[in-house]
């Protein structure tokens, strides 16, 4: 917490700062876009270069924990400068409503990213061990296979359906691919108590062996929704970075478009 309202407190100090400046630039009779201009273009190109550092984990370039508190206050003060940069006004042409408009997404999806990295990593740990995404879905079969081969075992051996018919009406479609996407979002646990609730009606027609597959079903429910939650929130966290970084990409080529036709049309001198 003191860490956080220092960060926080530097960066409002360096927008003081940038603000007084852009003042006196301004008062100056000076041209006050090239200004500010030239700082938010270094802004966001110092925020790519965060994602850079991720794909070069093995250089020293410093700790990834000080890169990510850096990539998320100095994007604050990014947002600052920008909307000093526009006077908080709409823009005119439709090259500044592009570059505006990929900002503004870029800015949000921003801000959704650092919230998800803040609070995702608690769920997940507070709610099972943690998963691999990318092993999920082979996770997944597994225990689907696990299950269907204790509904056919409880027909083989024990002549009972009622294993079985609950395979068949609820659990094949439960194991067969991710399920309550949103409500595992929400943390809810309903799907899951509704299924283990009907599991456990079920205890009462079954000899000691019935119940003892049974329970097993019931552990690899309780393993594949822990599955799905995981595949819930990395998936929204994932899908986060297909959203923001291409944007961020994005806006670059236009800052360039815009820089270029800025400095052609006009004197570019401060």
């Amino acid at each position: 917490m003191q860490k956080i309202f220092r960060n926080s407190l530097i960066t409002v100090i360096a927008i003081v700062i940038m603000y007084a400046v852009y003042w006196l630039y301004d008062t100056s009779l000076r041209d006050v876009r090239f200004f500010d201009g030239w700082v938010l273009s270094a802004g966001i190109v110092f925020l790519v270069l965060f994602n850079i550092r991720k794909k070069l984990p093995m250089m020293p370039f410093g700790r990834a924990a000080i890169w990510m508190q850096l990539h998320l206050y100095v994007g604050y003060f990014v947002v600052a400068v920008f909307l000093m940069h526009t006077k908080m006004s709409l823009p005119d042409s439709i090259l500044e409503w592009a570059l505006w408009s990929v900002f503004i997404l870029v800015a949000l999806s921003g801000i959704a990213g650092a919230y998800l990295s803040r609070t995702t990593p608690a769920r997940l740990e507070q709610h099972s061990e943690r998963v691999i995404f990318e092993r999920i879905p082979a996770f997944r079969v597994g225990l689907a296979e696990e299950a269907e081969a204790l509904a056919i075992d409880s027909v083989d051996q024990a002549g009972s359906l009622t294993i079985s018919n609950l395979y068949v009406n609820t659990l094949h479609g439960f194991f067969r691919r991710p399920r309550n996407f949103l409500l595992h979002l929400r943390s809810s646990s309903r799907p899951l108590n509704r299924i283990q609730g009907e599991i456990d009606s079920l205890r009462q027609y079954l000899d000691d062996a019935g119940k003892e597959r049974l329970a097993k079903i019931k552990d690899l429910v309780q393993a594949k929704d822990n599955l799905d939650f995981h595949y819930a929130h990395q998936g929204v966290l994932k899908a986060w970075l297909f959203i923001h970084v291409p944007a961020t990409y994005g806006l670059i080529v236009l800052i360039i478009a815009h820089v270029a036709i800025m400095y052609a049309y006009s004197s570019g001198g401060p």
